[in-house]
């Protein structure tokens, strides 16, 4: 029985956790397939899977983590183990700083609400501090119990990490700065003064200290400092265009390299030129001070704002500056992408523009208490997006005091619509859940109480009935009271009480059950038959049988009719063979019988061998039936496939003629067959011959041997196991769709009257399905037939015994006594006319109850020949008796057709041996010479 199909939920929502929704099974989740979760979980699910908000549901007390797309990246590799599975397994690393959460939700149906909340996980292999705005709603059943906890998060690591880069920055900054007061107050000023026309300088000792040079330097040339300046610098202490018109720069800054340790240097010069009454430039004098500190301050300020904004325009969020009036002093690039304005539109308190009217008093309010508290402020704001709507932000800014007491913000605006939507969906949802579920329970108590199909809700483990809807009543005759209690098993077929015992078993381990069908006993003592649909749902079964009985009986009387028609077929197709063969034995026996009465005894040969062939190929026609009906008597044994071939191939290439050519490819691993030798050499030589007959121009023939495995559903209806697979294909003309499907029918063919009865393929069919095998056909007009046989393997070959020595004449030795059965007097006169020939005393019996006597009685008796299919007590119950008084009896049975027969190693025993009719007569003195040898022998 196949398992019904699970529904597939969610199919127009593509994405991974779709996916993984719809994968889910009893492995993956302790809640199974989607098909079976809760209303409330498909419903929320249905939501949040489509959602761009981040969004993780975790449902009932073990926490089952189910989330969206959008929230998958922010849980890095525990994707996409975590989905549907307990959350402990996934989050144990943070499991005690978030169960609290969880258990203040469903537990006390709070709600949890927070802005920048910080956890460790590890989620890429190391543990990492994240921060998240997270809010955390309880989920409600129809009647009102928490059921999961909802969590609507946003990640914020970046920004907060951002926020804290740049005040570490600007706390460097300040430090550099203080570290340049200090130097200057320390005395690192040095004072100067240059004579112009003399051209050198006459300084104190922080001078050369900044130049590094001896403190007792003296006067210098300026062209000493000129060769400390570093490359690339063209300001320096020199006095060359100061002589000749006062126009060196007099307040600059440079580099130098210091003379001492070669060190590079930022000298910071201020300076005033002394002219006499003519204007000529007389002096140079003013202070230098080593400004290094504060040259490596202001780069430090400067690469900290440059990676400020690197890093903000980087991150997916709005960030921004602002004075500290909150007037915006500069955006990111995603702030002018977001709102399609301009920098110059936005800058200082042009922003305002964008904001919702509506909320500008609340934004207003938050700025100001921030300002007060000097504390980050969170707010929430409508902005104008570039395409004109307003959507909903989440608005965070921080504020920052610089050392000489002024204050910025830095803050980050992030559109939260889709979260906001979700929040209304779910507040929607929970609003009309319970009317929805009321409603939905008000139709599924409709449909139990109006259905006319069968409906039960019962235990799982032992069927016990638990409900049942009036449906049963109606159809079986039983009141619910009658029901309850009671368990489906009481009122099931005894014949189907095992099967339906392993259905329920099948439902116990989660497994579904479609179209199982089974007798339920009516009040009045009849049966119906109903067809089942259940599913399990731990600890109960909830089923649905539909009333199939008037079908099936409606079938049964197709079959029937189909079975007449098959037997016209049958009467019709075989009454033409078989009244030729048995025009050749009457006809020949007849003129046998003129020519007798007339004395005229000479060429009787003739006839005699005619009445015999006819004989012959009526026998060969019954066993073809037989064959068909999968009646025939068969001697199972292992067969060595391509020894047994191999043995044909002569044979088959005189049968098959110059103008076929045979390819033989045998599977040198090809193992043992189970099956009767005789009859698989039989099957092998009529495909052989209706591929020759499909080839009248030639072709070639393969005959092929081979081992396969197959599994359940690879070649229907075989079980999975070894088999070895005989194929014999043609490049015949082949078999257009219309006559392959009759090919296997009995009697039917394509050949003319008399060439053919139609039984060939029919008992390769039958031996095959009586064999445990089966049989495949591949035909297209042109392209040529191939015939698969396919048989049971066999664990070792089994070799037959000698037969013993056999005696010069079959003739009787020591006065035995054969006791023989036969209801037909023919048989019974032809038998006992051998017996009498071979010199052995017969005893006669017609049929089984009048044998029974003789067996009890003192008689001698060495052999008992019986017919298999006596009237009353048949062959084998005879045999049986006799042995209960003569242990070791030897009994040949005689048999044209018994259907218990149909295997020899199962129906004989012992001791005992079969003959099938027509048989030879010469045959049959041989067995029972044998059979009476054996017995005198002690064997």
């Amino acid at each position: 029985m196949r398992a019904a199909p699970v529904p597939t939920h969610w199919p127009f929502v593509r994405g991974e956790s779709a996916a993984l929704a719809r994968a889910l099974d009893h492995d993956r989740c302790p809640l199974g397939p989607a098909a079976q979760w809760p209303q409330t979980l498909r419903m929320l699910i249905d939501m949040m899977l489509p959602s761009q908000a981040e969004i993780v549901l975790f449902w009932g007390e073990d926490y089952l983590a189910f989330y969206n797309d959008a929230y998958a990246p922010t849980i890095g590799n525990k994707h996409p183990a975590a989905f549907g599975r307990p959350g402990r397994e996934h989050w144990s690393e943070l499991w005690d700083d978030l169960q609290p959460l969880l258990d203040r939700v469903l537990h006390f149906g709070e709600t949890v609400a927070a802005q920048d909340r910080p956890f460790r996980i590890n989620r890429h292999g190391q543990m990492e501090e994240v921060f998240f705005d997270i809010s955390y709603s309880p989920v409600r059943e129809h009647d009102g119990r928490i059921c999961g906890v909802l969590c609507i998060v946003k990640e914020t690591t970046a920004r907060v990490n951002a926020t804290r880069r740049l005040a570490a920055s600007e706390a460097h900054l300040r430090e550099m700065e203080e570290q340049w007061r200090l130097a200057q107050a320390a005395g690192g000023v040095g004072v100067f003064v240059l004579d112009i026309p003399a051209d050198t300088i006459t300084a104190s000792p922080g001078f050369y200290r900044a130049f590094g040079l001896p403190a007792h330097a003296g006067p210098m040339p300026s062209s000493l400092l000129e060769s400390l300046k570093a490359p690339g610098e063209s300001t320096a202490m020199s006095s060359r265009r100061s002589r000749n018109d006062g126009s060196a720069p007099l307040d600059v800054e440079y580099r130098i390299r210091r003379a001492d340790d070669g060190q590079l240097r930022w000298i910071w010069r201020r300076a005033e030129i002394v002219r006499d009454s003519t204007g000529t430039p007389l002096l140079m004098r003013g202070v230098v001070q080593d400004v290094t500190v504060r040259h490596h301050a202001q780069a430090t300020l400067r690469e900290s704002e440059e990676r400020f904004r690197a890093l903000a325009q980087a991150v997916p969020n709005q960030v921004w500056t602002a004075g500290a009036d909150g007037a915006l002093d500069w955006v990111n690039q995603q702030v002018l992408d977001y709102t399609g304005q301009r920098p110059d539109a936005l800058l200082g308190h042009r922003w305002l523009a964008v904001l919702h009217p509506d909320d500008r008093a609340g934004m207003r309010a938050a700025w100001l208490q921030s300002a007060e508290t000097l504390l980050a402020y969170s707010t929430e704001m409508r902005l104008r997006r570039h395409d004109g709507s307003w959507r909903w932000q989440l608005v965070r800014a921080q504020p920052v005091q610089g050392s000489d007491g002024s204050m910025r913000w830095i803050g980050t605006t992030t559109d939260i619509e889709h979260q906001k939507a979700a929040q209304a969906q779910l507040q929607a949802l929970n609003s009309s859940l319970a009317q929805t579920v009321e409603e939905r329970t008000r139709d599924r108590d409709r449909l139990w109480q109006l259905s006319t199909d069968v409906m039960v809700i019962a235990d799982l483990k032992s069927g016990r009935i638990l409900h049942v809807n009036p449906a049963w009543q109606a159809l079986l005759g039983w009141t619910e009271q009658d029901l309850l209690g009671t368990s489906l098993m009481d009122y099931g077929h005894p014949d189907e009480l095992a099967q339906s015992q392993r259905e329920l078993e099948r439902l116990g381990e989660g497994l579904p059950t479609t179209r199982y069908e089974s007798r339920l006993r009516h009040r009045d003592g009849s049966y119906r038959t109903l067809s089942w649909t259940a599913v399990p749902d731990a600890p109960n079964l909830h089923a649905v049988g539909r009333d199939v009985t008037a079908l099936r009986e409606s079938e049964a009387r197709l079959r029937h009719s189909q079975k007449m028609e098959a037997v016209g077929q049958l009467t019709g197709g075989i009454a033409h063979d078989f009244n030729n063969m048995l025009q050749g034995i009457t006809g020949a026996i007849e003129v046998m019988r003129r020519r007798v009465a007339k004395g005229h005894t000479e060429g009787l040969d003739r006839f005699m061998d005619s009445a015999a062939q006819s004989a012959t190929r009526a026998a060969s026609l019954v066993q073809r039936l037989l064959a068909f009906s999968r009646r025939q008597s068969l001697d199972p044994r292992p067969i060595d496939v391509n020894r047994l071939v191999r043995s044909m191939e002569e044979m088959l290439r005189r049968t098959l003629g110059e103008h076929v050519r045979l390819a033989v490819e045998l599977d040198s691993e090809a193992c043992l067959a189970i099956g009767d030798e005789s009859q698989l050499e039989s099957a092998i030589l009529n495909l052989a011959i209706n591929a020759r007959d499909a080839m009248p121009s030639g072709g070639l023939l393969r005959l092929c041997s081979a081992n396969l495995q197959l599994g359940d559903g690879d070649v229907e209806p075989l079980r999975s196991g070894k088999y070895v697979r005989i194929t014999v294909a043609d490049t015949g003309s082949g078999m257009p769709d219309d006559v392959l499907a009759k090919a296997f029918d009995p009697f039917f063919t394509t050949k003319p009257i008399g060439q053919g009865t139609g039984l060939g393929l029919s008992m390769v069919y039958g031996f095959a399905q009586q064999s445990g095998g089966h049989v495949r056909i591949d035909s297209k007009p042109g392209d040529g037939t191939s015939v698969a046989l396919y048989l049971p393997c066999a664990e070792a070959l089994v070799h037959d015994e000698p037969a013993p020595p056999q005696a010069a004449a079959p003739v009787a030795g020591d006065g035995e006594v054969v006791l023989l059965v036969e209801d037909d007097p023919g048989v019974r006169l032809l038998v006992r006319e051998v017996l009498t020939e071979l010199g052995y005393r017969t005893l006669e019996a017609s049929d089984g109850a009048s044998a029974v006597p003789i067996l009890q009685s003192a008689e001698r008796i060495d052999l008992l020949v019986s017919d298999v299919g006596l009237p009353g007590l048949n062959g084998r119950q005879l045999a049986e008796i006799a042995r209960q008084s003569r242990p070791g009896l030897r009994v040949l049975f005689m048999t044209g057709y018994a259907a218990r027969a149909a295997i020899r190693s199962e129906f004989l025993a012992p001791g005992m041996d079969m003959i099938a009719k027509p048989f030879a007569v010469d045959e049959l003195a041989e067995r029972i010479r044998r059979m009476v040898a054996g017995r005198a022998l002690g064997g």
